[in-house]
């Protein structure tokens, strides 16, 4: 099934057109991406481990879930459906922390914070994106990141967001 996304210039407007994944995508255009970090209620960081299947960066870590937002979708109703789809997760706040822009990439990043109250084994996996999850403890995060392949631009965020909510 072909996947469309709204095109959009660096300044975040939307230009009347859709892009396909996989193809080349015209430059000074832009797609839209979302990140969820997620927190519990006890303060530790979820860590989803990409699946070995996946074509770009297998067995890497990712703090939380997140890909592009569809055609005709918001961001904040992607970050809540991708979340869903890798996590099974439903959160009980999320909000904007972040955006930028990745000039390499052609993409533009929302980055949200979610976080979740329960049981936190109650984790889904989605086929061929997740296999694996664990939480980190902020006082663990500086050691997780040394050991661990990570997304440096998701990696900055959480410890930019971490240093100034605590």
């Amino acid at each position: 099934m072909m996947e469309l996304w709204d095109a959009y210039n660096e300044k975040r407007e939307q230009l009347g057109h859709h892009l396909i994944r996989g193809q080349v995508i015209p430059s000074g255009q832009y797609h839209l991406c979302v990140h969820v970090f997620v927190r519990h209620e006890d303060g530790d960081i979820l860590v989803m481990k990409r699946s070995s299947q996946k074509e770009l960066y297998p067995n890497y870590f990712e703090f939380g879930a997140g890909g592009s937002v569809l055609a005709g979708e918001n961001s904040l109703n992607a970050a809540l459906r991708e979340l869903h789809e890798e996590t099974g997760l439903i959160p009980n706040h999320i909000q904007l922390v972040e955006q930028n822009i990745s000039y390499e990439d052609q993409c533009l990043f929302d980055y949200y914070e979610a976080q979740v109250i329960g049981d936190k084994e109650s984790i889904t996996y989605q086929a061929g994106e997740t296999d694996a999850h664990m939480w980190v403890t902020p006082a663990d995060l500086s050691n997780f990141c040394e050991e661990h392949p990570l997304f440096n631009h998701q990696k900055k965020c959480l410890i930019k967001l971490l240093k100034k909510n605590g």
